[in-house]
Order: C-alpha cells, then structure tokens, then sequence
C-alpha cells in the first residue's frame, strides 16, 4: 500500500452558503411550520411526539409508546419503549445542565441522572403594555435586549433603545423570539416578510425592503395604507432571531377578540396565539398570521486532490495481480537478512488485445477502486469509492478531487 502525504495546495477549505426558506403560520392559537399538520403513528397520535409548529431537536422517539415505558434505571428492571440521555455520577462531575447542584449533591457516586426526549423548539410571542420598563424594571426581555438595539443604532434610527421615535421601556411592544435551530447563522437580509390577515385576506403587509433590519408596511387593505402605508412597525435583530414590532396604528375599523381585550387590529398584536398562553377560545377565529424569512446556512467544504503520478502506484497486492503458474510459489523468501520476492514469480498481462486468440504485449495496469484518507497517525478517517474503477497505466497521469463537509 502507497501513502502519499498531501502537499500544501492539494487541500482547501470553502464555504458552501445556503437560504433555507421557513414559514410559520399562525390561526386559533395553533402554529404551523412549513403549512405542515400532525400526524398519528402506529402507537401515538402525533409521531414525533410534538406539537404541530415545533421541531424535534434530534427526532428522537418517534412513534414510541411512552404508556409501555417501565424502565428503572437505578435497579435495571422494566420494559425499554423510550429513548432517554442518561449520565453515571463519577469523579468527573458530569451532569445535565438542568439539574441543581442542590440535586446532584443529593445523588450517590454510581446513581444514574436521566433526561427525556424529545426536545422541542418553535417560535414564542411575548406581549408588553405600556409601561412596561417601570412596572417591571428587571427581568424583561425588551430591557435585556436595550445594548442590542443600540448596538444596531447607526445602522437605522429604529434600533434606538429611547429616541424621539419612542422609549421601548415605555411603548406597547411586541417580541418574537426565533431560536437559532430554525435560522442557522443569521435571519437573511431582506427575507422577513410579516402578513396579517382578517377572515383569510390580507389586510396589511411588512417587509424588511431595505435590508437594514426596519420592516415597513409595503401594502395591504385601503383603510390599513391609509393609516401606516411606508410606516416603519418594528425592526429585526437578524443575528440574534428577534423581530421586534412596535406599531400601534389600526391595520382595520373594526375590532376583534385578540386575547386579553378586544381591539382593532394592530402589529403590536401580531401572532397572538403564538405559544403565548391565550387559547383559541380567548381570540377571534377570523384573525390568522404569516411570518416568513430565511435563515442562513453555512457548511466548511474540505477539497482534497491525491494524485497517482505516472509510473506510481501500477503494483497490487492483490494475489491475482501475479500470473497463476507462479502463484503457487512461495509469495517470499525470508532469511536472517532479507525479505524478498522471487525472481520467477510473473505479473499477469492483463492488457487486452484487439485481435482473436493473440495476447497484446506486456504493460503494467491497476484498477483504482478507491482512495483511503489517513491522518498523521495513520488511521484511516475516510474513504472514497469511485463510481466504476478507474484503470491506471504506467503513463496515465491522474487526480482525483475529494470533497468532504466538515
């Protein structure tokens, strides 16, 4: 077997960038992502064990019956239905980053943590009235978000934490946390789009037209134009996946049942429902929401060149490689000082001939099937098939391109 070490042009590392589009929609209190619904399974009415508008961090236990689950891990006894992650207190202290150290105290050395699958994720909708930086002056997500949006601030004025366009400590606001699973790197640049809608039409529209975070009102119903068309209604934090949506003008005449009061349609009670405690009994049916974007996905691509040089790698050590009248012959000779191989041992002439029953002149050929990747410490880390083997003679000068996402 040849080992080649790779030279300092034969390896390089690009970036492969993707837009994943996603879509979430919002009705009855109810969230979909990608329009996709529930569906029942062989033992649970929802396979993955989630919500409709959630995502299976690891699509671990799907369509399990976690009823028939009668595993104790501490004594070993029961029937396994489950996946579970588990760790063994030992001298490493290792744990889940869910339990106290007041709990883990309490565990023995040899005792068994558990968690549970399945992790879920989707988008949340957080609402604040007015005054809300007052009334509760630690703990908001708005005020933790302050040094954020000022750090945004000299790329648009509406990043401003307090300006004359308004204090966020004091203005009615409305928060949508996206977590990073959904998004990758960041939120694209240009590609939240916001619909609200009234008895399934459209009433009002925002986008983020110029790509500096700002979403404005780019269309919707005559009445809603008229009130806040072009109008800035929030910004988004494309890096962190936070849209923040303060505009407070009416999107409709009429008012409607949103949650904790009735009121006219606005954006600051956009995607109410949205895993933010009301029910679908405590909103108006007609009232249904869109939230569209891309996130960004960037993926390092190693690409390797080996190269099977002429007059290099033409020798196997494939037992048909050697003529079958001297195969039967010792492969080697071995002595007190030397490893040999015979002199009469022949290599097969594979070269085939173009005419019948007249064998072609002798010429060394391999068959390359595949190439071995191999680290410092020669240990084999990968490998690639070729889709047919590629026939090698003496003259042949190949390289084969590797590519591998890392």
């Amino acid at each position: 077997m040849s080992l080649y070490k790779f030279g300092k042009n034969d390896k390089i590392v690009n970036y492969a960038k993707s837009y994943p589009s996603c879509k979430f929609s919002i009705k009855e209190a109810h969230v979909y992502l990608n329009l996709d619904n529930e569906f029942s399974g062989a033992f649970t009415d929802k396979v993955k064990e989630v919500d409709s508008g959630f995502i299976s961090l690891y699509e671990m236990n799907v369509d399990r019956d976690f009823s028939a689950h009668t595993y104790d891990p501490d004594t070993g006894v029961g029937i396994k239905t489950k996946i579970y992650p588990f760790i063994t207190k030992d001298s490493d202290f290792g744990s889940f980053s869910t339990v106290s150290i007041t709990n883990y105290n309490q565990f023995q050395y040899g005792d068994i943590l558990t968690g549970s699958y399945p992790l879920s994720s989707s988008i949340v909708r957080e609402a604040f009235a007015v005054n809300h930086g007052t009334s509760s002056p630690t703990g908001s997500h708005i005020l933790a978000l302050k040094n954020t949006l000022n750090f945004y601030s000299p790329v648009s004025k509406h990043y401003e934490f307090s300006s004359s366009l308004g204090d966020k400590a004091l203005q009615r606001c409305n928060l949508v946390s996206v977590p990073s699973i959904f998004y990758g790197k960041q939120i694209k640049k240009g590609s939240v789009k916001l619909n609200y809608y009234i008895s399934g039409s459209i009433i009002a529209t925002l986008e983020d037209v110029y790509q500096n975070g700002t979403l404005v009102q780019t269309s919707g119903s005559a009445y809603a134009q008229t009130q806040g068309s072009s109008s800035v209604a929030g910004v988004v934090l494309y890096n962190e996946g936070f849209v923040l949506l303060t505009g407070s003008w009416n999107l409709a005449p009429n008012s409607f049942d949103l949650g904790s009061s009735t009121e006219t349609p606005k954006w600051v009670n956009f995607g109410v429902g949205c895993n933010d405690g009301f029910l679908s009994d405590d909103l108006t049916p007609s009232a249904s929401f869109d939230f569209n974007f891309k996130g960004t996905s960037v993926t390092p691509v190693l690409t390797m060149f080996a190269h099977a040089k002429k007059g290099e790698l033409n020798f196997s050590n494939n037992p048909t490689f050697i003529d079958k009248t001297t195969r039967g012959k010792d492969a080697f000779h071995f002595a007190s000082s030397s490893f040999s191989q015979p002199n009469d041992h022949f290599i097969k002439n594979t070269i085939s001939s173009s005419f019948s029953d007249f064998s072609a002149s002798f010429g060394k050929q391999t068959f390359i099937s595949k190439v071995g990747i191999y680290d410092s410490d020669r240990n084999l880390i990968a490998i690639a098939h070729m889709a047919r083997p590629i026939r090698k003679k003496e003259d042949d000068d190949y390289t084969f391109k590797l590519k591998l996402d890392i």
